[in-house]
C-alpha cells in the first residue's frame, strides 16, 4: 500500500459527517422488515474512523484532522471502545493483487458472536462502483442475523472497507476459523481477489443466561420470550422468540418490533447502539438484538418493543415489555 501522506480535505469530512449523521438515523419499513438506511454512513466508512482500525499510511493524515474523533464517536462500531482499550483486533496484513488492483486485509476480530474485518483496496486507475465483496468462513457462506459493510474513498484509487456482522447462531464456528475475503470485479477492475487467513476467538469471559421470561398481549395474538442473553468481548446478544398466528407466515405480515433497552443504571440502548436482525427463513420467529459489550453484567435489562402507527410515530407495546433478570 502507498505509505505516503494522504491529504483528506477537512471540508469533505465535515460535510460527510452532517449528511451521514442524518441518514444513519433514518429507517423505513418495507414489507415485513425494517431496513436501516446506512448508505451514506457506509460511504462515510466506519473503518477509517475507528481508532483501532487506522491503517498504516493513514495515521499521520488522520491525526492531523481534529474532526475525526467526533465523527468516529458518532459512527463507531458498537464494540469500538473495548477493541481500542483492550487491543482486541488481530493484525492480518495479507494481500492479493490482480490486473492493477490490490486487496489488503488489515485487521480482524472474532468472539463467537460477531466478526469484524477491515480491508484496504488500492488501484492503478480511478475507482468506479462496480463489483462486490463478501466473506466466507471455513469455505462456506456465513449464516448471519445482521451486519453491514462500510466503505470510504481516501483518494481516487484508495478505498477502505470494513465488514461487521452478527452470527445467526452463537458459537456456531468454534474457537478457530478460516476466514476468506472475496472481491469480484471490484471498482471497475477485472479481478477475482481472495485473501484467506486463520483467526482465533478472542480470549475473554463469556457470561450466558437463559431467563425464559415471556410477555403476551391481552388478545393473545403475540407472545415474546427472552430465550438467551450472552455477554461476549464484542457484544451483548439477546435472543428473542416471537410467536404469532401462523397465517402471518403465508402473507408475510409477521411483526418486526423495534426495541429500545434500558439497563439497571438507566442507560438506554437504541439507534446506533442497538442492532436488530432476524434469523433467515424463520419468518420473524427468532429475533437477535445486539448491544455493545459490557464489562459488568447488569442485574437486569428491560426490553421495550415499539411499533409505528399510521401517522408514522412510534408507540410502545407495554404488554410485551420484558424485564429480564440476569444473575448467577
Amino acid at each position: 500500500m502507498n505509505k505516503e501522506k494522504i491529504n483528506i480535505p477537512i471540508e469533505k469530512l465535515m460535510e460527510r459527517e452532517k449528511v451521514a449523521i442524518f441518514q444513519a438515523k433514518k429507517k423505513r419499513r418495507v414489507g415485513g422488515t425494517i431496513k436501516h438506511t446506512f448508505l451514506v454512513a457506509c460511504i462515510l466508512g466506519l473503518s477509517i474512523l475507528g481508532s483501532s482500525f487506522v491503517f498504516t499510511g493513514m495515521g499521520e493524515a488522520l491525526t492531523n484532522i481534529p474532526l475525526v474523533g467526533s465523527i468516529y464517536k458518532e459512527f463507531r462500531d458498537i464494540a469500538a471502545d473495548k477493541i481500542e482499550r483492550d487491543h482486541l483486533a488481530t493484525l492480518i496484513d495479507k494481500q492479493d493483487s490482480q490486473n492493477g488492483l490490490t486487496m489488503v486485509v488489515k485487521e480482524a476480530a472474532y468472539d463467537g458472536a460477531r466478526l469484524m474485518v477491515s480491508v484496504v483496496y488500492t488501484g492503478k486507475q480511478d475507482f468506479s462502483l462496480d463489483g462486490f465483496s463478501y466473506i466466507t468462513i471455513n469455505g462456506q457462506p456465513i449464516k448471519r442475523a445482521n451486519g453491514r459493510t462500510a466503505q470510504d474513498d481516501i483518494d481516487t484509487n484508495t478505498i477502505i472497507e470494513h465488514h461487521e456482522l452478527t452470527f445467526a447462531n452463537y458459537d456456531e464456528y468454534g474457537d478457530k476459523i478460516d476466514v476468506a475475503v472475496h472481491g469480484e470485479n471490484l471498482f471497475g477492475y477485472e479481478a477475482d481477489l481472495e485473501v484467506t487467513f486463520p483467526l482465533e476467538k478472542i480470549a475473554g469471559e463469556i457470561s450466558a443466561f437463559t431467563p425464559q421470561i415471556s410477555a403476551k398481549t391481552s388478545d393473545e395474538i403475540y407472545t415474546v420470550t427472552a430465550e438467551k442473553v450472552i455477554f461476549t468481548p464484542l457484544a451483548t446478544r439477546i435472543d428473542l422468540t416471537i410467536d404469532y398466528p401462523i397465517e402471518m407466515d403465508a402473507n408475510d405480515t409477521w411483526p418486526w418490533f423495534e426495541y429500545y433497552i434500558t439497563d439497571d443504571t438507566g442507560r438506554v440502548y437504541d439507534g446506533l447502539t442497538l442492532q436488530s436482525g432476524m434469523l433467515p427463513d424463520q419468518y420473524g420467529h427468532h429475533m437477535i438484538l445486539t448491544l455493545p459489550p459490557m464489562d459488568v453484567v447488569p442485574s437486569y435489562l428491560k426490553l421495550t418493543p415499539q411499533v409505528t402507527n399510521r401517522e408514522g410515530l412510534k408507540e410502545e407495546v407495554k404488554e410485551l415489555e420484558l424485564v429480564v433478570p440476569l444473575s448467577k
